[in-house]
């Protein structure tokens, strides 16, 4: 069959040509909020990895935080000499697209075509997946690659035992957390349903323990990396289970509050279809759990992932994490919670005995009541944000044209301060000794005060009892008659005090 043949057959399908609309759909949303966001502020998160690629690339004076795995600023670097705008598009559009493809393909193997298309449509509209496109966080290209890595699990070990397809698995699912590491919850995911499914015997299988090697070479070279950087292996770890930070998790109370982001990724309409599939689901796994590992029952296997990808990633926040959560932080849970959506829509019409177009239409219309809540949302959210940030954006550049390349600056946002001036910048001290002890030793050109980040009263106490030694160099307000300052950016006449 040549190619004109192939491309018939396929768009003969009612099914391909659904995905088709679907990715046509995804990328007309995504397009219109790349080229609406497209010059926005970088916040915190996104300046510090945009300053670590700067420095990869040209050299500038950046501190890397060890928690910040070296793949996605490495990325970035990959595409940052040709703009941000090109960052952006390759690290934000085009993993937020494709997590909408890996869903579908995802939901196919793992239920079938309805119920794969019913997910990525959602995927499609998720206000939490097409926010972060918008900006250069690591959350979509680590979702991206997390999916993959369950996609090639499923197809490769659970469906067809192919060494070759588990190991390309295993591979993503390194990639993604050596994107974020939280991404680790993926892997994570497929050990429980392992051990649930097969109980101890998977560890007799050949092809699992080939097949994760492909897991570990990748993080060779990470590892190494940090031994180098940071003078450990597991640098990355630092901030998420030293003595300080346990303490403080472990002293606090369980957050049972993550619960609500189940309502919050749907809510209204998503949210009921979610709850009835749930039902669904639950009770097919009550009924047949001891069916589990006694024979391949392929969709009870199925539902038992989108439940134990529900359990694992809010039970890390939950048990482990407690504190509070950005919805991205949980975004691996939204294709099964949209899978267990599809499950509780195909139930419901199993049940319906009427013809099986009015059956789709209303299955569309009950999308498309479902999808302007978070269209609505998404609008709202990303206009409302689109410029915030900016004053520091622009005191960076400013900063950038009035300075000389080896000029000091102090700042409380150092990492967007770092990317847009590209001067070496501090972070500001708030106790008054230190504060003015380290001014005298750094003798920075510039001092930024702002409402952007938090400056402690005696920070700005000190501010107030140097001021003979500074003078106001530039100034943004919230209000056009310039009588509320938002950022200050101060020069230092002397350093005599």
């Amino acid at each position: 069959m040549n190619l004109r043949n192939k491309i018939e057959s396929f768009l003969r399908n009612k099914y391909n040509l659904l995905f088709l609309g679907i990715i046509l759909l995804a990328f007309m949303i995504r397009l219109y909020y790349f080229i609406y966001t497209y010059n926005q502020p970088l916040w915190w998160d996104e300046a510090e990895y945009m300053s670590m690629a700067k420095n990869i690339l040209y050299g500038i004076p950046y501190d890397f935080n060890p928690q910040r795995p070296i793949l996605f600023p490495l990325l970035i670097s990959l595409f940052l000499w040709m703009g941000e705008g090109v960052v952006k598009f390759f690290i934000g559009f085009l993993p937020s697209l494709g997590s909408v493809i890996v869903t579908y393909l995802l939901g196919k193997e793992l239920y079938n075509k309805k119920i794969g298309l019913i997910a990525s449509f959602i995927m499609a509209v998720f206000w939490v997946l097409l926010f972060n496109g918008t900006r250069i966080h690591a959350d979509g290209i680590a979702l991206f690659f997390s999916l993959l890595g369950i996609y090639f699990f499923w197809k490769g070990y659970v469906s067809g035992k192919s060494l070759k397809l588990t190991g390309i698995g295993f591979l993503f699912m390194a990639l993604g957390f050596m994107i974020k590491v939280n991404a680790i919850l993926a892997p994570l995911i497929i050990l429980f349903f392992l051990i649930i499914t097969e109980k101890l015997d998977f560890l007799k299988e050949k092809i699992l323990w080939k097949s994760v090697i492909w897991f570990f070479i990748p993080l060779i070279p990470y590892f190494i990396y940090n031994y180098f950087k940071f003078g450990k292996i597991f640098s990355f770890i630092a901030g998420y289970v030293d003595t300080k930070s346990l303490s403080a998790k472990f002293g606090s109370s369980l957050n049972f509050g993550i619960l609500k982001f189940t309502y919050i990724f749907t809510e209204n309409l998503f949210f009921i279809l979610f709850l009835i599939g749930l039902l669904f689901i639950l009770f097919n796994l009550i009924l047949g759990f001891d069916l589990i590992h006694k024979k391949k029952d392929l969709k009870l296997k199925a539902d038992m992932l989108s439940i134990l990808s529900l359990i694992v990633v809010m039970g890390y926040f939950i048990f482990i994490e407690r504190w509070n959560a950005e919805p991205r932080w949980l975004i691996l849970m939204a294709p099964f919670m949209f899978f267990i959506i599809g499950r509780g829509i195909t139930e419901i019409t199993e049940f319906i005995k009427i013809n099986k177009k009015i059956i789709f239409f209303i299955i569309v219309i009950v999308l498309f009541i479902g999808s302007y809540y978070q269209l609505n949302y998404t609008n709202n959210l990303i206009k409302n944000k689109r410029s915030s940030y900016e004053p520091v954006k622009l005191s960076g550049l400013w900063i950038k044209e009035n300075s000389n390349e080896e000029d000091i600056v102090m700042s409380k946002s150092v990492p967007q301060t770092t990317y847009y001036s590209e001067r070496e910048t501090y972070g500001v001290v708030s106790q008054k000794d230190r504060l003015k002890n380290q001014i005298k030793e750094l003798k920075p050109k510039y001092i930024i005060i702002s409402i952007f980040e938090i400056h402690p009263p005696e920070l700005l106490q000190t501010i107030d009892e140097i001021k003979d030694h500074l003078q106001i160099v530039n100034a943004y307000f919230m209000d056009a008659e310039g009588k509320q300052p938002v950022l200050i950016v101060y020069g230092f006449k002397d350093y005599n005090f």
